[in-house]
């Protein structure tokens, strides 16, 4: 040990010289040890901290005389203790070490009902996720997420709402649908659905989610619009399909029942009859009847041509319908705050001014957004758009379709798009939040506590988090982004806090073996029939599982077996090499009395045992 110390000293290279466990094996050689072992042991003999060793230059009289001789001896014979004997079952012992425990886990559950802290869906599916499925995207992920320094904990809860998920239906309070059927701006008989949307008051979601009224009426015009009327279209043309296909079968029965909102007379005309029937007309119908069914036909005619048709004809009077809703939008703009085209009086002061060119620069960016919406492909079934700017707590707008279209919930439609309309988000993120019993530990650095896992994108923001101290629950994440080395920490990590949150024990060394079993091919393979796949020995995959399956893709590719693994020699009846039966023992034995000569006869079986003849 100390030549290898000199010889890195002189050279600077710490491949110098070989390992002294690599030169001297700690079960034939008394003192054997590590490098770092034995660094770290002379450095508390140096410094004697506890004052265990006796030092007569420094007056300290030790523990019962324990000398610097006597201190290493008893150390070499601890170090030799703590390493695991030649032929040991790690393996074997390792599983019994973990299988153990969760069973134990399990059990807790009826002793310790209700505790959180002793839940059991957070041990045994975790423990599942790690080991024997090594799952790629686990149930709950998380980050721990160590904030530099400088930042204070109010600037650390504001940067924690800002990576947080926020959907546009955790500001709604209220939404009202008024559903008519009129003139319209593009039909004659026209379907409206005017839709009112009612925030919460913007100073308090402005200081809650730390967002902007600017950001709200941006999602409302580019996320919220788009999916309701994609979601609409969906609709009505699912609707207008089922409609189409009953249509025979309501033609046939003479008591069918008719649907909500539309007349008798219509039901007839739209069940296909004959047109010879159709021209008989009803017997029972009044003065309104030969209206009712001109109307009826007309509706049935555009049905007929089917949604696409419904579209053609917009797109054509879309250009129209604009050129109208300008006309009649400018006197509403104009009241909006009142009129700024007259010269302003002689007595007005500075700040009327401004407030008159904020109006008015409202009033324009109010009128771009709305063309906007109109003359949208995506948003162009919105004819009318208002939005509070000054508060920031309301919204309206009106979508129209043709009358003849289907019933539909309008109501259920806006509350699913609010739902998925997200005004902010980072990918894979759904919350954070600080934690604040980490960062009392941490002195006062922030720690933030995120529910999902994206370390790229974590890695933005450098100037907020300490990039050195990024951490997640996610085995493959860190696989993928820091190597296998840190992917092998991180399963020892997460299976230590498993058993550790339900008070159970595990020797690091039985956990630190497992995550180098799953890592030994630089990925990250399960204790399962597909993590085994990989393996030499096909007796040790069949009496896995699928033994039929292993069994014929070993024989239809030829494999063998040389009988080296624990199980392969267990299904052979074979003595398994570990413990007594990982080495052989030779023995004298008389051969004849002549001249009294002792001769040995050793064979060796076609697996490689030892067998001894007298």
């Amino acid at each position: 040990m100390k030549q290898a110390e000199k010889a890195y000293r002189k050279s600077g290279d710490l491949g110098a010289s070989d390992p002294a466990l690599a030169l001297y094996s700690p079960s034939r050689y008394a003192g054997s040890m590590s490098e770092s072992v034995y660094a770290a042991a002379r450095k508390y003999v140096d410094e004697n901290p506890d004052k265990v060793i006796r030092n007569k230059k420094k007056g300290i009289e030790g523990a019962r005389g324990v000398t610097k001789t006597n201190f290493n001896a008893i150390l070499d014979l601890r170090y030799l203790k703590s390493v695991v004997e030649a032929g040991e079952a790690v393996g074997v012992v390792a599983g019994q070490s973990v299988g153990e425990p969760s069973t134990q886990m399990t059990l807790n559950t009826f002793h310790l009902a209700g505790h959180s802290a002793k839940n059991v869906t957070l041990g045994i599916p975790r423990l599942r996720e790690i080991v024997m499925t090594a799952a790629k995207n686990i149930a709950t992920p998380t980050m721990t997420l160590r904030l530099i320094e400088e930042m204070s904990t109010d600037e650390a809860k504001k940067f924690a709402k800002g990576i947080s998920k926020l959907a546009l239906s955790e500001i709604l309070d209220k939404v009202t649908v008024t559903e008519t059927v009129g003139k319209g701006t593009a039909y004659t008989e026209a379907k409206k659905y005017q839709i009112r949307l009612d925030f919460f008051p913007s100073k308090e979601y402005m200081k809650e989610y730390a967002i902007t009224v600017e950001d709200v009426v941006s999602t409302i015009e580019h996320r919220l619009l788009p999916r309701l009327q994609a979601m609409t279209r969906k609709e009505l043309k699912k609707r207008g399909d089922e409609k189409s296909v009953k249509a025979g079968d309501k033609a046939k029965a003479s008591d069918a029942m008719p649907e909500i909102g539309k007349s008798a007379g219509a039901m007839e005309q739209e069940s296909g009859r004959p047109e010879g029937d159709a021209e008989g007309g009803d017997d029972d119908s009044d003065a309104e009847g030969d209206d009712d069914a001109t109307r009826d036909k007309a509706k049935s005619n555009r049905q007929q041509a089917g949604y696409e048709a419904y579209e053609d004809e917009e797109e054509n009077l879309l250009a129209a319908r604009n050129q109208r809703e300008d006309e009649v939008e400018e006197p509403e703009d104009e009241g909006f705050g009142g009129s700024n085209k007259g010269s302003p009086e002689p007595d007005s002061s500075e700040d009327e001014e401004d407030a008159a060119d904020e109006r008015k620069a409202r009033r324009s960016a109010a009128k771009d957004r709305e063309n906007r919406i109109k003359t949208d492909r995506k948003t162009n079934d919105i004819v009318k758009f208002a939005f509070d700017d000054i508060s920031g707590d309301s919204c309206t707008f009106t979508l129209e379709y043709d009358s003849a279209t289907a019933k539909i919930l309008m109501l259920h439609l806006v509350e699913n798009a609010a739902r998925s309309s997200l005004i902010q988000s980072v990918p894979g993120i759904s919350g954070a939040m600080l934690d604040t019993a980490a960062t009392e530990e941490a002195k006062g650095t922030p720690i933030l506590a995120a529910s999902g896992v994206n370390l790229p994108a974590m890695w933005d923001y450098q100037h907020i988090i300490n990039p050195h101290h990024l951490y997640t629950n996610s085995v493959y994440d860190i696989l993928t982004h820091y190597g296998v080395e840190a992917a092998r920490a991180s399963i020892v990590i997460e299976l230590q806090s498993v058993f550790g949150g339900h008070g159970i024990s595990v020797d690091p060394r039985h956990l630190t073996l497992i995550a180098d079993y799953m890592t030994r091919d630089g990925g990250y393979q399960a204790f399962s029939r597909m993590g085994y796949r990989g393996n030499a020995s096909p007796f040790m995959k069949m009496s896995f599982e699928t033994t039929v399956g292993f069994l014929r893709d070993a024989v239809t590719e030829g494999d063998w077996d040389d009988l080296t693994n624990p199980s392969a020699r267990i299904v052979t009846g074979r003595l398994g090499k570990i413990g007594t039966g990982g080495f052989d023992v030779f023995l004298p034995v008389r051969n004849g009395e002549s001249g009294g000569e002792t001769r040995e006869v050793v064979e060796e079986d076609g697996d490689g045992d030892v067998e001894m003849e007298g």
